[in-house]
């Protein structure tokens, strides 16, 4: 089930942020949708919100292989773990190094195509910037992000968030392309027509 924003125009209901668009483009011509509808608050900051997360969601280049970030630190600590306690520092970076590569070449043969998703996007950057909750899973404990929910967050909640994922956004993604915060907010109001 999916939740977007929708924006009542002269034309009709038209979505609200590039996300929302492709969820509804989804949908075959003639079905029925059904849904609960809330009216937002704030729906020019809301908008200016999905319009930051898609300038860096275009920028944004996939790195890193087929290990996520938490796996990779997990090795390299262990490593470390070993060396502090050999008094070596460094001994096991070859061997570190060595095992990386291999799961990486399995990996790729399992899975040769991974796909760029913008709500897989969304998920990793509001949560690296402190919005979520923790999750217990057949897995084990994995992060999930909090929900943005206009019914269960209102404006002095959203402010925050939206802080949060700005700043979150500028230092994974945004700083390495525009030469200031400014030029990249005003990047993002012109993606969303707020200029």
């Amino acid at each position: 089930m999916a939740e977007l924003a929708l924006i009542r125009t002269a034309q009709g209901l038209v979505p609200a942020t590039e996300a929302d668009r492709e969820v509804t483009q989804r949908w075959k011509l003639g079905q029925v949708v059904h849904g609960k509808f809330t009216k937002m608050r704030n729906a020019k900051f809301h908008g200016k919100f999905f319009s930051m997360l898609d300038l860096a969601w275009e920028y944004w280049e996939p790195t890193g292989g087929l290990i996520p970030r938490q796996e990779m630190r997990g090795i390299q600590g262990l490593a470390k773990f070993f060396e502090d306690a050999n008094g070596k520092p460094g001994q096991l970076s070859g061997a570190v190094a060595a095992y990386i590569a291999r799961v990486e070449a399995e990996r790729a043969e399992r899975f040769p195509a991974v796909d760029k998703s913008r709500e897989a996007f969304r998920d990793w950057i509001t949560i690296e910037a402190g919005h979520f909750h923790l999750v217990q899973t057949p897995d084990g404990i994995r992060k999930e992000r909090k929900s943005i929910s206009w019914a269960h967050m209102d404006d002095t909640e959203f402010e925050p968030l939206y802080r949060d994922v700005f700043n979150a956004c500028w230092r994974l993604v945004l700083s390495a392309h525009f030469e200031s915060e400014e030029q990249a907010l005003a990047a993002a109001d012109m993606i969303g027509g707020f200029a």
